[in-house]
């Protein structure tokens, strides 16, 4: 199934909780309502298409894109992925400007998001946007009182200077990311964006260390004649072209190990899910896709290969190599 890359802005009313949502005036969906935004154009970033995309819908100018959420969602024809970013108007922008493509504009309470008839893909951000709490941190300001008595002597004893470490604090996930009108809810929802980010920004696509323990008892065996990344469906870690044999090297927790069993993350379910079930449908594609053209599709799991078990794992993958004869 295709896979269109979306990305939408969710533009918040100074100094209200009023988001501003479109009602779609076109196609088989039209008069249900939206957050402004559209597809990714090639080579742009989903930051660059939600500034684009509302200039050219709203006639505004967005700043502070923060990442909190993504949509992921199966329609008939296609699979919905869509980026959502919190954003604000910049100073020197204007009112929001209804497009042709669009028949009506409105600033809608978050609270009464659900009077309305949204898109079928965006309920589930709807229904987590109603459930956030209204706890925006205001400035404090100091009162006209009498400062606060207190028993504790005037003079305190001086504290030993603690050395300072020379380490350098690490960088948090939410530093260089302005939160400051966001509730605690809405900050956590980009706090785990950026941490999901980061994760997936930490896995290799290649040379992993899995795949590495499978090269290495290759070699020992004697088996040196192998390609990565070969040129065939799946682009398979390990291949043997002349033996017609791919080896995958599978990632329990993202390819859904059947022997183990991986547990799944209990937040952004709707988005969790889908990702998982894209991966294995490619999986099978592609092993679908290798027998076809008569090759011999192996698949190794990460929980294959530990201490106690790695050693008839790869017993029986040589044995497999070894008798695909060679062709020429």
């Amino acid at each position: 199934m295709k896979t269109v890359h979306v990305a939408a802005g969710i533009i918040r009313k100074d100094g209200s909780d009023e988001l501003l949502a479109v009602q779609r005036g076109y196609g088989g969906m039209q008069g249900l309502w939206e957050f402004p935004g559209g597809k990714l154009m090639r080579g742009e970033t989903p930051e660059a298409a939600v500034r684009r995309e509302l200039m050219e819908e709203l006639q505004v100018k967005v700043t502070n894109l923060r990442d909190f959420y993504t949509v992921e969602y199966d329609y008939p024809d296609f699979h919905l992925s869509m980026e959502c970013y919190y954003c604000s108007l910049a100073d020197e922008s204007g009112e929001p400007q209804k497009h042709d493509r669009q028949l009506d504009i409105r600033w809608i309470p978050r609270a009464s998001l659900a009077t309305v008839e949204w898109m079928p893909a965006d309920k589930g951000l709807i229904e987590a946007l109603i459930e956030l709490k209204e706890d925006r941190l205001e400035a404090s300001t100091s009162g006209d009182g009498d400062p606060a008595t207190t028993d504790e002597p005037a003079t305190k004893p001086k504290r030993k200077t603690k050395r300072r470490s020379k380490k350098r604090p690490k960088p948090g996930l939410l530093d260089g990311i302005d939160t400051s009108d966001l509730s605690a809810d809405e900050r956590e929802l980009v706090r785990r964006r950026a941490a999901i980010k980061k994760s997936m920004k930490g896995n290799k696509r290649a040379n992993t260390k899995p795949e590495l323990l499978v090269r290495q008892h290759l070699r020992a065996a004697g088996l040196t004649g192998y390609r990565l990344e070969w040129k065939v469906p799946g682009k398979p870690d390990i291949a043997f072209p002349g033996r017609k044999i791919a080896i995958f090297v599978n990632g329990c927790f993202w390819h859904r190990c059947p022997k183990c069993n991986p547990s799944q993350p209990k937040r952004n379910v709707e988005f969790w899910e889908a990702k998982f079930r894209r991966n294995v449908e490619r999986d099978r594609a592609a092993v679908a896709a290798l027998t076809q053209m008569g090759w011999t599709p192996i698949t190794i799991w990460e929980c294959e290969l530990k201490k106690d078990r790695i050693d008839t794992t790869m017993e029986k993958v040589i044995e497999q190599v070894r008798a695909a004869e060679p062709q020429r």
